[in-house]
């Protein structure tokens, strides 16, 4: 047997000999030596004299700042925050100027006695407020995300209320506590805040401003009556409107209130031999368009637009063959007056004109069926991108007939498909 074979033979025995617990022969003799040695006196202990725990510690140069990775991370917060922001500015609407050109969206009108909203493109309509109730004369407000009607009160002699709404009809809100008599008019403030309401008599109304919100209301008190009242653009800071009359007497002086203050002052004298009637802002507030005529047997009726400051006052031309003319609503450009036009002593035969408001031109005269009827408050309004023109002429009796459009570039009239029973009233969207 060779002797390495005999070593693996023994090898398993030796490593478990070795692997066994047992106590070094030497261990007594090192008890019995270290029994015998006293302790080191805690005096010779160098840990008790010397600061061994600071000069234990080593000075170990910090790291480089990671300038990059920190430069990084500001970057991206500033990215985070940016998106947020974007993220919170594009839920809120994009809201068109309050004057000029805009983008045009839809025709809110009253039909059976509920609201409802139409595509003027398509023709499509869609309901937007319903009920038993009878709902009439809904207006947009400048910025096209609300309107304001008025809600017939049952059993109230011509007394109504004035509710505001979405534009999607949602969160009706009462602006008038109480039902108000013969409601004339109502209309937006240029930043939607307010809502001013003519009611009462046609020869002398009284004027109401309400928050749009419904949280207040206040009588206008100007200590004489109000009529043809209308915002200011456009902040809506001053309130124009002139004094007591009607069609046939004129109203005389054209005033305009100061909102805040209630400071009035006079924009046009009463003189006794012309009568004044239908003033209107243009789309900036800068002029004012009226119109003026003296006593006559027959209609002599002029267009007139003067700066806000009154001055610079101008007649409007028309053809030589052409009797009388007045305004009923400025474009959104401010360049154009859509005005009635007669070419005899009455009201019988007059056609719609769309006239340049500087007096360059006699205008472009509509084909339309039907008369363009003249009352205090317009009837015919412009689209916001101005490329038409909506309105409801009458019949011989003064009836209302059907809405038509007019185009303003060919001078021909259209038929819309839906069948409203009040003024037109268009949704300005952001171009």
């Amino acid at each position: 047997m060779m002797p390495t074979e005999r070593f693996e033979r023994q090898l398993p025995e030796l490593l478990t000999e070795l692997a066994a617990p047992r106590t070094p022969d030497y261990l007594d003799d090192l008890l019995w030596q270290t029994a015998n040695t006293s302790q080191r006196p805690a005096w010779s202990l160098l840990e008790r004299w010397l600061p061994m725990l600071d000069i234990a510690r080593q000075p170990v140069a910090a790291p480089p700042a990671p300038w990059r990775t920190i430069g990084l991370g500001f970057v991206f917060l500033a990215l985070l925050l940016a998106t947020l922001v974007a993220l919170a500015v594009g839920t809120r609407p994009n809201l068109p100027a309050p004057f000029g050109p805009a983008r045009t969206g839809l025709v809110v009108y009253a039909s059976g006695g509920d609201i409802l909203a139409v595509d003027e493109a398509t023709g499509i309509s869609i309901a937007l407020v319903t009920g038993p109730e009878t709902d009439r004369n809904p207006r947009w407000s400048l910025g096209g995300t609300h309107f304001a009607f008025e809600r017939t009160v049952e059993g109230g002699d011509n007394q109504g209320l004035v509710i505001v709404a979405r534009a999607d009809g949602s969160d009706l809100v009462q602006l008038t506590p109480e039902p108000l008599g013969s409601i004339k008019q109502y209309a937006f403030s240029p930043d939607g805040k307010d809502v001013l309401i003519a009611s009462g008599p046609f020869w002398s109304p009284v004027l109401h401003i309400a928050a749009s919100d419904g949280s207040r209301i206040r009588a206008l008190d100007l200590g004489r009556p109000a009529s043809n009242a209308a915002w200011r653009p456009p902040d809506g800071a001053e309130i124009l409107f002139m004094e007591a009359g009607d069609h046939s007497t004129g109203f005389g002086s054209l005033f305009a209130v100061d909102v805040a203050s209630g400071t009035v002052r006079t924009i046009l004298e009463e003189d006794s031999t012309r009568h004044r009637a239908g003033p209107m802002w243009s789309p900036d507030g800068s002029q004012i368009g009226y119109v003026e005529w003296v006593s006559s047997m027959q209609l002599n009726l002029q267009v007139h637009v003067m700066a806000a400051d009154r001055t610079g006052d101008r007649i409007l031309p028309m053809p030589e063959d052409a009797v009388w003319q007045a305004p009923l609503s400025w474009s959104n450009d401010g360049t154009r007056l859509l005005a009635i036009r007669g070419y005899t002593g009455d009201s019988e035969g007059s056609v719609a004109v769309a006239l340049p408001a500087d007096g360059s031109g006699v205008g472009l005269e509509f084909d339309t069926t039907g008369a363009i009827a003249l009352a205090c408050c317009t009837a015919w309004e412009w689209a916001p991108d101005d490329t038409s023109i909506l309105g409801t002429p009458t019949d011989a009796a003064g009836q209302p007939l059907g809405q038509v459009l007019l185009d303003p570039v060919t001078g021909t009239s259209t038929a819309v498909p839906w069948s409203s029973s009040s003024q037109p009233s268009w949704q300005r969207l952001a171009p």
